[in-house]
């Protein structure tokens, strides 16, 4: 499943309580655009950004469901030319455990 909607830290919060249900174990929910906390202090971003972000809802939202980690999938093909933490979507993979 995948979010990307409104990216206020409160919406995507509420995305994940209303979706997560949804969720197979052994699959993930996204949130997407997390990388907006290191864009906060550049010249079209918001300072508001650091803390008010889909990361930090994921984050959140791990916390409070054991059943789901931040964990990113393992690249299916073409790994050998993939750059480890390359992602518009850092700490908001939110992979449901299998046990």
């Amino acid at each position: 499943m995948f979010l990307d909607s409104d990216h206020r830290k409160d919406h995507v919060r509420r995305e994940l309580e209303a979706y997560a249900p949804l969720v197979t174990p052994g699959s993930y929910i996204v949130a997407a655009d997390g990388v907006m906390e290191h864009l906060a202090d550049t010249p079209n971003g918001d300072r508001s950004w650091s803390l008010d972000n889909p990361a930090e809802a994921a984050r959140e939202f791990s916390a409070a469901h054991p059943e789901f980690i931040i964990q990113r999938p393992t690249a299916l093909f073409s790994d050998d030319r993939c750059l480890d933490n390359l992602t518009y979507w850092p700490d908001a993979w939110l992979y449901r455990r299998r046990d």
